[in-house]
């Protein structure tokens, strides 16, 4: 079981991947313009499944973090984490599955972000205040503040195109899993 505390930063890596990938695909894509959800699109994207089975197989490896996470746990913020973060995860593979220009696009994409958001705080609550865990106070501070400072730079300035926006939001989801991974891997 320890080594599934590595699937965190495989959902990291593998995520990185898929967006690099499909963009090499698809030359047209211009980060300040576009979303990341445009290398899916069927009939747009040159093999928009690149993209979409590369977010299901992320989806897969964070649920399959969240259960460790769960396994892992002795406390109740972190056993609520285990849950959100499922949930996320569910909901990154659901962004593979109904890729954009689909109806529910705009809902589990958008969903998946504020999910994982609810899913980090507790579990950076517990590493700080039950564990002890110093970056753990830095990863709450991170995740507390990643909403607000996403609709404060959309309200005073405006993010340039979608991508960067979720650029934004993926940088901190894998900066507090890091946080998170560096103590739970040495445990």
């Amino acid at each position: 079981m320890a080594r599934l505390c590595y699937s965190g930063l495989a959902a990291v890596v593998l995520a990185w991947i898929v967006i690099g990938v499909s963009w090499s695909l698809n030359p047209w894509f211009d980060f300040l313009e576009h979303a990341f959800s445009d290398l899916g699109v069927p009939g747009e994207a040159n093999y928009p499944w690149v993209y979409n089975y590369g977010l299901i197989a992320t989806g897969l490896l964070v649920i399959v973090y969240a259960i460790y996470l769960y396994r892992w746990s002795t406390f109740k913020p972190e056993v609520l984490s285990s849950g959100l973060m499922l949930v996320a995860g569910i909901f990154l593979a659901l962004i593979g599955i109904y890729p954009g220009g689909t109806r529910p696009h705009v809902f589990v994409s958008t969903w998946f972000f504020i999910q994982m958001d609810m899913a980090l705080i507790p579990l950076m609550y517990s590493l700080w205040r039950n564990r002890g865990y110093g970056p753990g106070l830095a990863g709450l501070i991170l995740a507390l503040i990643a909403f607000p400072v996403y609709l404060l730079v959309e309200a005073v300035v405006g993010w340039p195109s979608v991508a960067a926006g979720e650029a934004y939001g993926i940088i901190i989801i894998d900066l507090a899993v890091i946080i998170a991974m560096a103590y739970q891997c040495r445990s």
